[in-house]
């Protein structure tokens, strides 16, 4: 056992040593990666927010109205029930017109 500790030691000082290496090759491919116009993509997400707060803006108005067409309106009170009957009424109705009006000459 007390071999296997130096050989995982070189093993691992190995490893580190490509890692090292793989990282620096990386670096240096990421450096030369054109640049790119970092103002001409600024002014595009720009362009692009200004797009999405205008969808979101319609989207809200249109939420609201779809509030509005849904809120409902309490129905109005139903009228009183009557205690006297459509008979009744008729018989009402013919009194009055049998009586004389008031300042009628009958």
């Amino acid at each position: 056992m007390a071999a296997m500790e130096p050989a995982l030691s070189v093993v691992a000082i190995l490893v580190a040593a490509v890692a090292l290496g793989l990282v620096l090759a990386m670096r240096n491919q990421v450096a030369q990666l054109p640049r790119r116009d970092t103002g001409a993509d600024v002014e595009q997400l720009r362009r692009d927010l200004s797009d999405i707060r205008h969808d979101l803006d319609q989207s809200q108005r249109e939420l609201e109205e779809l509030k509005a067409a849904t809120h409902i309106v309490p129905a109005p009170p139903l009228p009183r029930a009557r205690s006297v009957g459509l008979s009744d009424l008729r018989e009402q109705l013919r009194a009055a017109h049998r009586e004389p009006e008031p300042g009628s000459d009958e």
